[in-house]
């Protein structure tokens, strides 16, 4: 009795403490200069595997513009699992705009969700039946024996190899599909580093006027010239940094879903 008591203390202490999350906070493997596929903020799936989806989803990318995002949380509380992965899904743009040839992963640990969601452009390739396939022949009897690593990489492969067999590669390529991200769809804020590279172009700007009044008034325009023009270049070089974004964040395609693909409990 007393060993009882002790395991459901354990288990009481392990749902108080463990990670929540909503779709809005959900660390977006695309963002902050990176250029990954797979958010696993509780450090459910181990660092090999981490690397080998990540390799899997670029490879599967570059063969078919398919992007396949993995997500493994903790837990989402008690919201649908079916509404966090489309929300999520339209929030973060996943697939190609104008392809939507996305496909979204959703693990969560304590409640036993499972959801694979399928952008609107990839439907014809993969089915919602091939993913309820997928889900139940190799997913679940991998994760009914604590193997998520497993159950999530075969996930991913099979996926892969749906998509890149036979006239798979051909039809998603050249597929087209209306992009529709709704009301989820995130808007690009300023961030802190954003704010830094504007302030410091305009701090260059006030140093070039200054620069090129003091040169004017003194009779040296043409070496303040010189200098004002190598500091504009500087300035020049900070602004392509802020105006082109790929040093300070990445981001999907800007795809979207009607919902797509199938889910359940294992």
């Amino acid at each position: 009795m007393k060993r009882f008591i002790w395991v459901v203390m354990i288990m009481a202490s392990t749902c108080l403490w463990a990670e929540t999350y909503t779709p809005a906070d959900v660390p977006n493997p695309k963002t902050e200069g990176q250029q990954y596929y797979v958010s696993n903020p509780d450090d459910i799936l181990a660092d090999s595997s981490v690397i080998w989806l990540n390799t899997c989803a670029s490879m599967l990318e570059s063969k078919t513009n398919v992007e396949l995002c993995v997500v493994a949380l903790e837990s989402i509380d008690d919201a649908d699992a079916f509404d966090f992965a489309y929300e999520l899904f339209q929030r973060w743009g996943i697939g190609r705009k104008s392809q939507n040839t996305g496909v979204l992963i959703l693990f969560v640990l304590d409640s036993h969700d499972l959801r694979i969601m399928t952008g609107t452009g990839i439907e014809g390739v993969l089915t919602d039946a091939k993913c309820s396939q997928i889900m139940h022949d190799d997913m679940f009897p991998a994760f009914r024996n604590g193997d998520y690593d497993a159950g999530i990489c075969l996930g991913a492969l099979d996926i892969y190899e749906t998509c890149t067999n036979g006239d798979a590669p051909e039809e998603l390529l050249t597929i087209r599909s209306v992009t529709n991200r709704g009301q989820y769809a995130e808007e690009k804020g300023w961030t802190l580093e954003d704010w830094m590279i504007a302030i410091a172009i305009l701090i260059v700007i006030i140093s070039l006027i200054w620069s090129s009044s003091k040169g004017n008034k003194g009779g040296h325009s043409g070496h303040s010239g010189s200098s004002g023009g190598t500091i504009f270049m500087g300035g020049g070089g900070f602004g392509g940094g802020f105006s082109g974004g790929g040093d300070f964040g990445g981001s999907f395609g800007g795809g979207s879903t009607s919902g797509g693909g199938a889910g359940g409990k294992w």
